[in-house]
């Protein structure tokens, strides 16, 4: 049963996620993306902090841990979303998005070299089904617009969220998933507030703030910067980098079936056979555990 709820974890986590792309598109009529991950990060350390202090759940972090604290926040907040939200600009949403969907392959790369976690086969034919299913996704559109900055931004985003967690990994072998969240929020706030002084504070001052920008990016930061980061955390630590990773796949399955119900946008049939083919990839990639678990639950 355990593995069970680390499933309902993961994909609660990616649902929190892919909420944030709905709740976007309100929060863009008043703020620019710098601001609104700057607030985010904000409400998130409040929660955080307030939460360990009344809770008594405070960890002492060891003075060797600090600089892998800063480190984990460099690469996600920061990397990433410096990566993506400025890559975006110069290349297609299709293409970036398909860009994005790298990562989970990369990060399993990567964590069977550095970390020397196993790929069976099963995942490995998992994390190939669930790319194409979102390359299908993204091909939906068909726009595959480009230039070198934009993909040089976007692999920057790609090493960050490769490496985050990588690096997350060894931090929840000492630490919960809340103390190592809310040092990471608190870092990355640390790593935005220059730019956020220099570049968005003029325009964030002035513009007019309303209920609905204001819940949307509320609605974000206790969601995703919370709950998403959380949920997340906790994951990795029990399933390990690589079988983790690859629920990140489920973030485009919930944000066109969100935007279906939510905003209205269309459902063609590329899409479909792109969420179903991500979701096949991920039950595939986590078959062996899925079948131990159907027989624990029979006996």
């Amino acid at each position: 049963m355990k593995n069970g709820l680390v499933y309902l974890k993961a994909t609660m986590a990616m649902l929190f996620w892919a909420l944030t792309f709905v709740w976007v598109k309100f929060a863009f009529e008043v703020y620019r993306p710098m601001e609104i991950v700057f607030i985010r990060l904000v409400l998130a350390c409040v929660i955080l902090f307030a939460v360990m202090l009344i809770s008594g759940h405070w960890q002492k972090i060891e003075p060797k841990d600090w600089g892998r604290f800063m480190l984990v926040a460099f690469c996600e907040p920061f990397l990433y979303f410096m990566g993506e939200t400025n890559g975006l600009q110069y290349v297609s949403s299709t293409l970036g998005s398909l860009v994005i969907s790298v990562i989970p392959l990369v990060t399993a790369l990567v964590a069977w070299l550095l970390l020397k976690e196993r790929i069976t086969r099963w995942l490995l034919v998992g994390l190939l089904v669930s790319f194409a299913g979102v390359a299908a996704m993204s091909m939906a559109s068909g726009d595959f617009s480009a230039t070198f900055k934009g993909l040089a931004l976007l692999s920057l985003a790609v090493v960050g969220g490769m490496f985050y967690a990588i690096f997350v990994k060894r931090l929840t072998h000492s630490y919960s998933a809340l103390t190592v969240v809310a040092w990471q929020s608190f870092f990355g706030m640390l790593y935005f507030l220059p730019l956020f002084a220099i570049f968005e504070w003029k325009h964030f001052a002035q513009v007019p703030h309303s209920m609905i920008p204001l819940g949307a990016v509320a609605g974000m930061s206790v969601f995703a910067s919370v709950g998403a980061f959380l949920l997340y955390t906790g994951v990795i630590r029990d399933l390990g980098v690589v079988r983790a990773n690859i629920f990140t796949n489920l973030i485009p399955v919930f944000t066109v079936v969100l935007a279906y119900f939510m905003l209205g946008d269309r459902l063609c049939l590329l899409s479909s056979i792109g969420l179903a083919l991500t979701i096949l990839g991920l039950f595939l990639s986590q078959y062996p555990d899925l079948r131990l678990l159907r027989k624990r639950l029979k006996a």
